[in-house]
């Protein structure tokens, strides 16, 4: 029995003594891992599953064993069974967190294959275009619009008939069941119904002088001096007289180099619309300010100094409308101007045209663009030098620019009318050019 009770106690003493070791052994771990020291040694729980003690120290050896999970188990155990409240585990997430926050804005750190340009379609369009930094179709342009509509700073509009135009429709109001929205000046808009049949509005002409307000053009030298005494045009009349009267030489005519646009204002006595129900008067041409018709005179006494109207729609420039501006004494040429004659003779230039016969017109101008830019030459003195002209009327062609060729081409002569008016537009983007567009000519 005492045997016994000795070899009982001897065991149990060796018991406790391994039970303390691996008490001990387990804080060591637990101190080791805490600290997150590179280099340790992990007792594994079950020498079946691990085989020998794991050694974390990224070499070549370790990586082609794939004890790397074992590593990262050893320096957080939440990835083996710590609760997600664990603090490195928190660490951990808000670090992936923030990885995924910073990729997300560089743009992952991946390739990305480039956005492609954008394909438009512009309503009644036959060549639409993105223009360069655009972000979305919305932003999308045309270029050249189909047959039957009318291009104006990149939209089409419907093109106006002949019967629409006659009625005094403006170019950018007309629609395809012949109605108008808008009508030139001289005209006003009517809702059918009210004392008319027919489409849904109407231009009606007006039944007595009022005041109108449109773009006048000239072409002029680099010298600047008013409009009065003088002839000013539509856009399709300057670009007739640019045609037949400036670039077939070179250089060019009367040292033409500027088209110039102005802001006239005009109301006509009561006298001109008693005469004949119109609001412009008889056309006077004038030269170096001083009117050439015979009944100059006379005129001025019955009907004041009146601005006077007429087309020239046979010369292949549809719409080339021509304006006569009776200024100071416009009996005279520029050297006989007297201070007697201007002031017997005062003409109708004034500040707020009122209709009465000494103030019928006034005029702003309001920008000019380059004649070399319109022809696409760089300078007029070197394109001459080297034998080269705009436009030759034995060839019906340039040589050196194609832009003129075809003077009797009254596609191609519209065409030039429209690219007048988009350099005006390019150079001066906040006037609409033909938000004021051109009354009819309705003079005697």
């Amino acid at each position: 029995m005492a045997g016994r009770s000795d070899h009982h106690g001897v065991a149990q003493i060796e018991a406790e003594k391994v039970k303390q070791r691996a008490e001990e052994e387990k804080k060591k771990q637990a101190v080791a891992v805490t600290a997150g020291a590179r280099d340790i040694q992990i007792q594994p729980q079950s020498a079946a599953q691990l085989g020998a003690p794991l050694v974390c120290n990224n070499s070549e050896e370790q990586e082609r064993e794939g004890s790397r999970k074992g590593c990262l188990i050893a320096w957080c155990p939440c990835f083996a069974k710590c609760p997600w409240f664990a603090p490195c585990c928190i660490l951990l997430v808000l670090a992936a967190l923030i990885a995924m926050i910073v990729a997300l804005a560089t743009g992952g750190g991946g390739h990305h294959e480039p956005v492609g340009p954008l394909h438009c379609n512009v309503d009644n369009c036959a060549k639409p275009y993105v223009p360069e930094g655009a972000q979305s179709c919305a932003e999308a342009k045309c270029s050249v619009c189909q047959d039957g509509f009318q291009h104006h700073l990149g939209a089409c509009f419907f093109k106006c008939s002949t019967d629409q135009q006659a009625s005094g429709c403006a170019p950018l109001g007309c629609s395809l069941n012949s109605s108008c929205s808008a009508c030139v000046p001289g005209f006003k808009l009517q809702k059918a119904g009210e004392n008319l049949r027919g489409p849904a509005h109407v231009c009606t002409k007006e039944t007595k002088p009022v005041t109108m307000n449109f773009f006048m053009y000239r072409a002029q030298a680099e010298d600047n001096h008013a409009p009065t005494n003088a002839v000013l045009a539509s856009p399709a009349g300057v670009m007739w007289h640019l045609h037949n009267e400036v670039v077939d030489s070179c250089p060019r005519r009367f040292g033409i180099s500027r088209v110039l646009r102005y802001n006239v204002t005009v109301h006509n006595p009561e006298a001109v619309f008693a005469d004949h129900k119109g609001q412009f008067s008889h056309f006077m041409d004038f030269q170096w300010g001083k009117c050439r018709n015979p009944d100059c005179d006379q005129w001025w006494t019955n009907f004041g100094y009146s601005v006077g109207c007429q087309t020239e729609s046979a010369h292949h420039y549809p719409e080339a409308t021509f304006y006569s501006l009776p200024g100071p004494c416009p009996s005279e040429d520029l050297q006989g101007k007297s201070d007697e004659c201007k002031s017997q003779a005062p003409g109708g230039n004034c500040i707020h045209p009122d209709g009465s016969g000494n103030c019928t017109w006034s005029a702003e101008l309001v920008g000019n663009v380059s004649v070399d830019e319109l022809s696409g030459i760089h300078d007029i003195k070197t394109f001459c030098a080297d034998g080269k002209i705009e436009y030759s009327t034995k060839t019906d062609k340039g040589n050196g620019t194609d832009f003129w060729n075809g003077k009797q081409n009254e596609t191609r002569n519209t065409e030039r009318v429209a690219a007048l008016l988009k350099l005006f537009d390019v150079h001066y983007p906040e006037v609409d050019t033909l938000a004021m567009p051109s009354p009819l000519c309705d003079g005697i």
